[in-house]
């Protein structure tokens, strides 16, 4: 099996290493090269691959991905064969490496203070390309996730020493600083985060807190019974923060207001809409009583009546109709809008006929999809002409 050089040195990013096995990748990505010793880590435990590239006598070959199979052995995805036995030299993309060791020292430190704080069990944790999620055991409300991410950085802004160090797992079982026991057997890698947390880990980890930078708290969420935690460390939460200023900026110059009057401007315009289409809908609904009244000129003698409404809704169709029918003995198709129409079919009281049925044969013609009563029905999305529409009524 490969060395994981990482374990040691989780800062490394420079090895040299043997080529022990090289096969055609199972995805078919190329090829999968395994080494006897590597500081490339895989995916696993929640936390994505490095990337990089493996370089042979001075011709550079791109790691797309890193696995470990069942038998634990490292495999290097690259796009040509390597001969076995040949020298290689590795190399880890530095951003990405140490993007992830501020999140996973940042996760260690954020699930310790749910736990120490709150008694809120991280159940598990995934490291995202652009955000990371911790998932708690409970529900927890925003003052305590505040509480929460307040000690975290209070622990992040006191640079605690982060050490790595080996221990049997029978040694481990009553270990009273452990957070999480583990199902681990044989020699287990352990993290420890000066006190405040020590936890069984193969991922990659800063040497001390400070290297973290900053966590924060984007969102939570209620997931399975608990709380699902949205989080940044280091470089991504700068950006964030960036992104945030930017938008706020931004929306304050729209409004012409503070950046810290935008949630109050944008309440008063989310008023202000409501008030507008509430207008706009009294005046909608006067017009539609003046074309409904319009209309009565055309109901022909036998009682019916098929119109289309260019202005109205589906709404406006639907009363328009109503109004229409309140009349005894008519028998009233209506389309609204532009094609694809809205479409309502409705009856007087005393008129015999099936609007439900009606709009089926419509739409199973022409489109759309709907349905209703036998005195009124509706429908969307069909493409249909008034004359059509007309046959259908006979």
């Amino acid at each position: 099996m490969s060395v994981r050089l990482y374990y040691d040195d989780p800062a490394l990013l420079a090895f040299d290493g043997i080529v022990t096995a090289c096969e055609p990748d199972p995805d078919g990505r190329g090829h999968r090269v395994a080494l006897d010793r590597s500081a490339f880590y895989p995916t696993s435990g929640g936390q994505p691959h490095d990337l990089g590239h493996l370089r042979v006598d001075g011709h550079v070959l791109p790691v797309s991905d890193v696995v470990a199979d069942e038998r634990d052995e490292v495999w290097h995805v690259v796009a040509e064969p390597i001969e076995v036995g040949r020298q290689v030299v590795g190399e880890i993309d530095r951003g990405r490496r140490h993007d992830f060791r501020q999140q996973h020292t940042g996760q260690h430190i954020l699930s310790a203070a749910f736990d120490y704080l709150l008694e809120a069990r991280t159940e598990s944790v995934h490291l995202g390309l652009e955000a990371c999620t911790l998932d708690l055991h409970r529900e927890v409300s925003a003052e305590e996730c505040r509480r929460a991410e307040d000690y975290a950085n209070f622990v992040v802004f006191g640079n605690r020493r982060v050490s790595i160090r080996f221990a049997d797992a029978d040694t481990l079982v009553d270990e009273p600083r452990l957070r999480k026991q583990t199902g681990r057997t044989g020699m287990v890698r352990l993290i420890d985060i000066e006190d405040h947390d020590l936890s069984a880990c193969g991922g990659t980890h800063v040497h001390s807190t400070g290297e973290v930078g900053m966590i924060v708290v984007r969102a939570t969420e209620r997931f399975r019974g608990g709380t699902r935690v949205t989080f940044l460390c280091g470089r991504r939460a700068l950006e964030s923060y960036r992104d945030l200023r930017d938008a706020v900026d931004a929306s304050a110059r729209a409004l012409s207001v503070a950046a810290t009057d935008v949630p109050d401007a944008i309440a008063k315009l989310r008023d202000d809409l409501k008030q507008e289409q509430r207008r706009a809908r009294e005046l909608a609904d006067r017009l539609v009583t003046l074309e409904a009244a319009s209309l009565e000129a055309r109901v022909d003698p036998a009682g019916v009546l098929v119109a289309h409404l260019p202005d109205a809704d589906a709404q406006g169709v639907r009363q328009a109709a109503s109004q229409l029918v309140s009349t005894p003995g008519r028998l009233v198709a209506l389309l609204g809008g532009p094609s694809p129409h809205a479409l309502v079919i409705a009856r007087s009281a005393d008129r015999e006929a099936d609007a439900g049925a009606l709009v089926r044969q419509v739409c199973a013609a022409h489109g759309g999809k709907g349905g209703g009563r036998p005195d009124l029905a509706q429908a969307g999305g069909v493409v249909v002409t008034v004359d059509q529409l007309r046959s259908f009524l006979g």
